[in-house]
């Protein structure tokens, strides 16, 4: 089986463009987490937007890598696998940070811990589900509803940030973003069981012709031997019919021979008792 991108690794794609972008949106994730604790803690409006300035920015950073990785084929099998862990680390830390940890005057907390219940079951499922199907070699490209839930979420995660103006709008674009994620995931998850059972049919049906095509040399093999067989059995025939026709005609010259010898012997004496005439 070929080897997929995602499967070959070059230590130079660590250094690529669009991977630098990546480490830069991983490195955003701790720096939020602070940020945001820093404006629960003090009940701060500035490191409230400090905060959703740090998600804006890895956001952005998410879309320039992309657009980079597309327009010059820099897209790398480590770029693949760092990519959505990426992002799957910053909408999960950002949820947790807007659940748990900031909270600004009477106004509570920015999103519900239900939110980040439902966002973390779906990514575990896939983090788990995800070296079972590399093992199967099967390939699923991310699909049109994955993206869209995911731009839809940080449209989400972005209007929580004034949920105390906007409530509950904003949650009703988080709670669409997490259906869409979980139709996704559907689709995902159908995608490769559709493709594990098409790629079992396959090797199937390349078993199938391998064993026909052992099956058709073994009768050929089979019909080389008989053939070989009569062949030798004809030729035993011969040489004994060969030898049987030997034997009769030698003992035909032999029993001839005392015949032969009886009828010479008169013939001598005859030539024996014939006078001398004398010359006149």
């Amino acid at each position: 089986m070929s080897k997929t991108k995602s499967d070959q690794f070059n230590p130079k794609d660590l250094l690529s463009v669009p991977n630098l972008i990546t480490y830069f949106r991983i490195l955003c994730i701790p720096v939020f987490v602070a940020f945001s604790v820093l404006a629960g803690q003090k009940s701060s409006e500035l490191y409230l937007y400090l905060a959703l300035g740090t998600f804006i920015i890895a956001a952005a950073s998410d879309i320039v890598d992309g657009v980079l990785a597309r327009k010059f084929n820099w897209g790398t099998g480590v770029g693949m696998l760092l990519d959505p862990f990426a992002d799957k680390l910053m909408h999960i830390s950002v949820a947790a940070c807007l659940a748990f940890a900031i909270k600004i005057g009477g106004s509570g907390y920015f999103l519900h811990w239900g939110f980040v219940v439902a966002i973390l079951f779906k990514e575990l499922v896939m983090i788990i589900a995800s070296p079972l199907v590399a093992k199967t070699g099967v390939v699923v490209k991310a699909n049109t509803v994955g993206k869209v839930a995911s731009a839809t979420l940080s449209m989400g995660i972005i209007l929580c940030f004034f949920h105390q103006y906007i409530n509950p709008w904003d949650w009703a674009i988080v709670l669409t973003a997490v259906a869409q994620s979980y139709v996704s995931a559907v689709n995902y998850l159908v995608g490769i069981l559709k493709q594990i059972k098409e790629l079992k049919l396959k090797e199937a049906e390349e078993g199938e012709v391998q064993a026909d095509a052992a099956k058709t040399a073994k009768g050929e093999i089979a019909a080389g031997g008989e053939i070989a067989a009569g062949g030798e059995i004809a030729a035993g025939g011969e040489i004994t019919a060969g030898r049987e026709i030997a034997a009769k005609g030698k003992k035909a010259v032999q029993s001839a021979q005392p015949v032969l010898k009886n009828q010479a012997k008169p013939e001598n004496k005859s030539k024996a008792k014939q006078p001398k005439t004398d010359k006149i």
